[in-house]
């Protein structure tokens, strides 16, 4: 996940590229907010309280995204510790302050820290959150959280497909062909299953089968073993095919 960075300073663009896995740098608070307005809510800001002379310009941008996006994950950095208090009783929600230290050692440690903690927190709101689907069903069509299906079957040639979701199981009529086109998680493994990538665990080639978080056993046709393989983008094409992938 890219860290959009508010900064006009070149050194601190220098130190950064070193340490930030992607960052993306802008040196004007309104770049940098054209730019998370075209992007989803919910991104990692890394701000310099003060751009271009104006000891505020960064806290003043804090307030700009904080108002649009309640999900972004702030963090400011600045030379100048007082304001620290000045962002708090702003009521900006930032997840830390850190100040410069001439980019010392322990700067760059927090920061790094920081960021991680901030992944790992839009991690988090995004599992707990809802995500709608709307399912075809005959004629009509019906209303699921995607979050909590992890896979679909069918009895081979039936229109009706069994809908797994974690604690119940619900039936609709529809293809196989047409689910899979529904979103970029459902993946079809095999004529009679579709999974919900979300929730997979491990794939074992060799035995021709995968197993779901919720502890399920789905199995898995040649033909659809290439997709998969490209999907989990295996790191290695060459691994042995007898060789278990696991991904928790």
């Amino acid at each position: 996940m890219p860290c959009y960075v508010l900064t006009d300073s070149g050194i601190a663009r220098r130190y950064l590229k070193k340490v930030l896995v992607n960052p993306v740098f802008f040196e004007t608070p309104s770049a940098l907010l054209h730019a998370l307005g075209r992007v989803k809510k919910g991104q990692v800001v890394l701000l310099d309280s003060t751009v271009r002379g104006f000891a505020t310009a960064g806290l003043q941008t804090a307030q700009l995204i904080r108002q649009h996006d309640p999900d972004a994950q702030l963090i400011m950095m600045s030379e100048d510790a007082s304001m620290a208090t000045r962002c708090f009783e702003a009521q900006v929600g930032l997840l830390d302050f850190i100040i410069k230290q001439e980019y010392s050692a322990s700067f760059f440690d927090r920061l790094i820290r920081a960021v991680s903690k901030a992944n790992l927190n839009l991690k988090r709101i995004l599992d707990l959150r809802p995500e709608p689907i709307r399912l075809p069903d005959g004629r009509t069509s019906r209303l699921f959280d995607l979050t909590r299906i992890v896979y679909f079957s069918t009895d081979s040639g039936s229109h009706h497909i069994f809908v797994h979701e974690i604690d119940r199981q619900r039936r609709i009529r529809t293809s196989m062909k047409e689910l899979a086109e529904r979103h970029s998680n459902l993946y079809r493994v095999h004529a009679s299953y579709i999974i919900n990538i979300a929730y997979l665990n491990s794939y074992e080639p060799g035995e021709r089968s995968l197993t779901m978080v919720t502890g399920h056993q789905v199995p898995v046709s040649r033909h659809y073993a290439g997709s998969l393989r490209n999907a989990l983008r295996w790191p290695n094409a060459k691994r042995a095919l007898t060789e278990p992938i696991r991904l928790n």
